[in-house]
């Protein structure tokens, strides 16, 4: 996989890299058998469970926070056709429906330009990719002599997230409607890939360094934030496969804002910390099925009480790849 995506790469992929590979494996057989266009499309859906942990900000509020059953729906594909010799045209949509009846619908799409470099001077050669989206990829390959299995990422990206990561309804009333927490982001990745045990593990750090912009006077301003994360995955057979993710990030904010849980008058520069954790597992019980049970567990401390966060979601879905 990690030799494919030298030359085409599809975003909105599943975490596991048993579906990823099918994914290429496809689009291989596309370009083998001249098919102008290389395809692939995706439906998901099943019934999870959110639960909102006990947290200091659920202390304050009263209580425990919410817990709802849900239905998620998720529908997507990816398309790659040659322009020219060196050019290519990528491009990826990925659509889910609300998973609990406080979210909204999201989408995230991309349409990218691509251009292979010739090798010269017995190094490979990065494939710069030009990409008019709400991502703008750049990934090189590793030198040589990091050897076949290593890869290196880094990947730039611009965009404006429609609404926040969701918090405790109840922490964020206080700030107003979601709309005040739209803001621009521009994010700066770089990833490190291994693969082991002939190709079947691959282990995964990375990290993350952005700014945020308000766009529309959120109580807590600009931000900047920086993380780090890791993922494991192993493939046991054609048709089992296990991974598990985590990561880290701190956000500190810009403006001052009142600490109302403590004393309106006390001005407090917000700066939060958030981990995630998450896994599951994948099985392909028939030719483009699989059956994924997935968890999720996030955790948000802030300096500001009432912000911090908790939450464990445990979901089983079916997933039809075409």
């Amino acid at each position: 996989m990690l030799e494919f995506e030298k030359v085409l790469r599809f975003d909105n992929l599943p975490r596991d890299l048993l579906d990823q590979a099918a994914t290429y494996d496809q689009a291989a057989a596309d370009y083998a058998a001249g098919r102008a266009w290389r395809a692939f499309y995706y439906a998901e859906t099943g019934i999870g469970n959110y639960r909102e942990n006990s947290s200091t900000a659920t202390d304050i509020f009263g209580g425990a926070g919410n817990h709802d059953t849900f239905w998620p729906l998720r529908v997507g594909g990816g398309w790659n056709t040659d322009l020219t010799e060196r050019h290519a045209f990528n491009a990826t949509l990925d659509y889910r429906f609300p998973l609990v009846r406080r979210q909204r619908p999201s989408q995230r799409f991309r349409l990218a330009l691509e251009r292979q470099r010739e090798p010269s001077g017995g190094r490979r050669q990065p494939a710069l990719r030009h990409a008019r989206s709400r991502e703008l990829p750049w990934r090189r390959p590793a030198p040589q002599r990091l050897g076949r299995v290593r890869e290196l990422r880094r990947r730039a990206r611009a965009e404006r997230p429609p609404q926040p990561r969701r918090r405790s309804a109840r922490a964020t009333l206080p700030s107003g409607p979601l709309r005040e927490r739209t803001r621009d982001i521009a994010e700066l990745t770089g990833s490190w890939t291994h693969s082991l045990a002939n190709g079947r593990t691959a282990l995964t750090f990375g990290a993350n360094l952005g700014q945020e912009w308000a766009t529309q006077d959120r109580p807590d301003g600009d931000a900047s934030f920086w993380g780090v994360n890791g993922e494991v995955d192993h493939t046991f057979s054609e048709a089992l496969d296990a991974f598990f993710w985590w990561s880290y990030q701190n956000e500190g904010y810009d403006d001052e804002r009142p600490d109302f849980t403590t004393d309106p008058n006390l001005l407090v520069t917000r700066n939060d910390d958030l981990w995630n954790f998450g896994g599951g597992v994948v099985w392909r019980f028939a030719p483009g099925w699989s059956l994924r049970p997935t968890f999720e567990y996030n955790w948000e401390e802030s300096n500001i009480p009432a912000l911090a966060y908790s939450s464990t979601e445990l979901w089983l879905t079916v997933r039809k790849s075409f």
